[in-house]
């Protein structure tokens, strides 16, 4: 079932933006206006990674899908042409703590 995100959640930026369009079950979909849209994956992922002081590790060879050691949440990051960036947390109890830290991180990188 899709619902709507907490307004909370989402920033306006004026030139960069980064914001969750909605959530289902464990899985947070997150766009962006970058000019690349696989490039603003990667900026958002070395973002996480370099707070965390952590290793990006891929997962997957045959798909985007990435996590950072040294993550609490032990979140998979994916990214793919139809649905952008998505992060699948292994505990969807958790999605307030991880929508705080991804906010945190948008926080940073819209500009």
């Amino acid at each position: 079932m899709w619902y709507d995100v907490k307004e909370e959640y989402v920033w306006d930026g004026v030139v960069m933006e980064y914001k969750v369009y909605a959530i289902k079950d464990n899985m947070i979909y997150i766009q962006h206006n970058y000019r690349d849209e696989l490039d603003g994956f990667i900026m958002l992922l070395k973002s996480i990674e370099g707070e965390l002081d952590g290793r990006i590790i891929q997962i997957d060879s045959n798909d985007v899908q990435y996590m950072i050691d040294r993550d609490p949440y032990g979140l998979v990051y994916r990214w793919d042409t139809k649905e952008g960036i998505v992060v699948v947390m292994q505990d969807a109890q958790q999605t307030d703590e991880v929508l705080g830290m991804l906010q945190y991180h948008f926080d940073k990188l819209n500009y």
